[in-house]
């Protein structure tokens, strides 16, 4: 995981080098402090911030879990956790971790084989 870290971390520099306005890579930059600040300062697992929220959001899109039942969760989550957390406690802070430049997710369904996407009108 330690080796995805570091991909996405490259990956988030890169966009931020590609910008051509200021406000986008101050966008990109609270996105790599995302990356790199710890989800709380005790774990020991090294768990950070933007890793965690992504790996939530993931499990949301797989699990087909609405917006308000998302939000309950993280609200409970948070709550399990020390008090100094950095967890997002809506599913629209969550999304502005991820996608701070307000891109939007877009659910495409697939076969159950995953040999078709169904986009539109074809596939």
């Amino acid at each position: 995981m330690a080796g995805d870290a570091d991909a996405l971390g490259d990956a988030i520099c890169d966009a931020q080098r590609d910008c051509e306005s200021e406000k986008e890579k101050a966008k990109f930059e609270r996105m790599l402090e995302d990356h790199r600040k710890l989800l709380y300062s005790t774990t020991k697992d090294g768990q950070k911030k933007l890793g965690t929220t992504l790996e939530l959001l993931q499990w949301k899109a797989k699990n087909g879990t609405s917006d308000k039942s998302f939000g309950q969760l993280l609200k409970i989550m948070k709550k399990m956790l020390p008090r100094a957390n950095e967890l997002p406690t809506t599913t629209y802070e969550a999304k502005q971790v991820v996608c701070p430049l307000g891109l939007e997710i877009q659910k495409i369904h697939v076969c159950p084989n995953d040999c078709i996407l169904y986009y539109g009108e074809e596939y």
